[in-house]
């Protein structure tokens, strides 16, 4: 009696196998979601990131000496990271948190002096968004 020896599964097998499987598991993610209210998190932090000055010298009233920057910011919570965010070139952004303390951090390579230092402690409250401007130091004298 001959017996059948299988050959391994091929890489193309081993892919579709391993692509079904991510697809049930986004499936079944969505179906848990789906119970969940709409409105599940209506609470998180708003507002402008803006840098400053951008001329050297001292300031002259009625002259903006600021401007809004496009900038990814990391959102930690406790020291740890759990979000992050990008302002538009507006300098604006809107990310859904729940309520809480949290710490937005600079990216590192913003052109500024010490970015990672320039921290800004936000509270985001039990019902609705907080509206705030982040305002980062060019360092400019």
């Amino acid at each position: 009696m001959l017996q059948k020896i299988s050959s391994p599964p091929s890489f193309a097998q081993r892919l579709l196998k391993r692509i079904s499987q991510f697809f049930a598991v986004i499936c079944m993610a969505g179906c848990m979601q789906a119970s969940e209210p709409a409105h599940a998190v209506a609470t998180g932090i708003e507002g402008t990131v803006l840098w400053g000055p951008l001329k050297p010298g001292p300031d002259v009233m009625g002259q903006q000496n600021e401007a809004p920057l496009s900038a990814p910011f990391a959102v930690l919570k406790d020291g740890e990271k759990v979000a992050e965010f990008k302002s538009d070139p507006r300098g604006r952004f809107k990310l859904a948190l729940p309520p809480g303390d949290y710490t937005l951090v600079p990216d590192a390579n913003i052109p500024i002096k010490h970015p990672t230092k320039q921290t800004t402690d936000v509270t985001v409250p039990d019902d609705g968004f907080v509206t705030l401007t982040v305002r980062l130091d060019t360092g400019m004298k």
